[in-house]
């Protein structure tokens, strides 16, 4: 009998091992590989974000505490809906086209910079670009609207910048 409940010890520790060593294959994957994964980051994290919100406006509409024609929960779900694809590949053309391209350079003419406002400076000009390609791409009918296509480029090239240089330090 103890050699069966022993058996079954190890069984358990056996599952758990293995789920620990694809966690650390995947994290060393991503870590060995992060250019590929970098430029999804913001997209994705904003595609969550639309669809959270998005869940909790269709439940305050159902509830009454919001109504059912409001122009800012339809822009949202239109967002989160067709904005993914288009952000994901000015993301990724911008990543490539733009900003690597943009670091080199810096470092290259700015060698007293710092860390931190050579990863600003690139991040911004990371951003700006993907800003620049959705307001070409999805052409907004008014200046607000323009500014915030803008807005979610640049912050989307800051966050996407910050994740690809902490994944090349290797402090993630």
């Amino acid at each position: 009998m103890r050699s069966k409940r022993n058996r079954k010890g190890t069984q358990g520790k056996g599952i758990s091992s293995i789920v620990e060593g694809i966690r650390q294959a995947f994290t060393q994957h991503i870590k060995k590989n992060s250019a590929p994964y970098a430029p999804a980051l913001s997209p994705i994290v904003f595609f969550l974000l639309a669809h959270i919100i998005t869940l909790l406006a269709l439940i305050f509409m159902q509830a009454g505490m919001l109504p059912k024609d409001q122009v800012v929960c339809k822009t949202i779900v239109t967002w989160a809906v067709y904005g993914f694809l288009p952000l994901l590949l000015c993301s990724y053309v911008s990543f490539y086209f733009i900003a690597r391209p943009v670091a080199g350079v810096l470092e290259r003419k700015f060698p007293l910079w710092s860390e931190p406002v050579l990863n600003l400076s690139s991040g911004a000009a990371y951003g700006v670009a993907i800003g620049l390609f959705l307001v070409l791409l999805l052409n907004p009918n008014s200046g607000l609207s323009a500014f915030l296509v803008l807005l979610i480029g640049i912050a989307a090239g800051e966050g996407n910048w910050f994740f690809y240089r902490k994944l090349v330090r290797g402090d993630a």
